[in-house]
């Protein structure tokens, strides 16, 4: 063990000597195995911070695409095209418990007519009269035969128009017309403004569908909507200002 020891020790000296004289750095595998190392940490690094930058051009690209596609459509009031002023109801019409409500924001609030109202839950209504403080909002449930909706239900390949034009208050049903007769839909797909007619912005979310059945001619269908606000018990809304 001894020799052994002795001769590794000769063969060490000898390594070391001669690297001294002929300038040779003993060290060099250790940096090059260093160097491969900590490149590759470095690569790894290097590709993380382009899946981010990756990351923000899609998303910049997708915004880009939602605004070409708005134009193409022609719909210029989604969602993201207003601001929300909170307000709470203040009073109600007791003969008309589902027509109309007051709210304690008006025109100091930027608040004007047609402005969407909605709860923490869906689509109220509309504002129909402003005073400085105070706003009217007719509700959707209104028995109003003139106040008509345009809605969409969105299915996983195609989007279904309709019009949402009655309230049934016995069993708490918002009534949909005009819906192509041909088309399956789903029960409990989900119901949402469509953005047409210029005073609701699309998405807002107003049910999900309970019954479907023909209407009188068999010419289209007639959709049973469960609404998802709750109109008895609805305090605090929101009334939706383009930006």
């Amino acid at each position: 063990m001894r020799v052994k020891t002795f001769l590794l020790l000769i063969l060490i000296y000898l390594i070391s000597f001669i690297a001294i004289r002929n300038n040779i750095n003993i060290f060099a595998p250790y940096y090059l195995i260093k160097d491969f190392v900590f490149l590759g940490v470095s690569a790894i690094g290097e590709e993380v911070k382009l899946d981010d930058k990756v990351q923000e051009g899609i998303e910049l690209e997708l915004r880009h695409e939602i605004e070409e596609l708005k134009k193409l459509n022609d719909i210029d009031t989604t969602l993201t095209d207003f601001t929300k002023v909170s307000a709470t109801i203040i009073e109600r019409n007791k003969m008309y418990w589902f027509n109309t409500i007051t709210i304690n924001k008006g025109t100091n609030s930027g608040i004007k007519e047609d402005m969407a109202v909605i709860s923490k839950d869906g689509l109220l209504g509309r504002i129909t009269k402003v005073s400085k403080n105070t706003s009217e909002v007719k509700l959707i449930t209104t028995n109003d035969v003139n106040h008509k909706i345009s809605v969409m239900i969105k299915l996983e390949n195609d989007t279904i128009y309709g019009i949402m034009s009655g309230y049934d208050s016995n069993n708490n049903i918002l009534i949909v017309t005009s819906v192509n007769k041909e088309i399956e839909i789903p029960k409990d797909s989900f119901v949402y403004t469509s953005g047409m007619g210029g005073i609701f912005p699309s998405g807002i979310i107003i049910g999900k569908i309970k019954e479907m059945k023909k209407d009188k001619y068999d010419t289209s269908k007639i959709i049973e909507v469960e609404p998802f606000t709750d109109f008895n018990n609805t305090r605090f809304v929101n009334v939706l200002i383009r930006k």
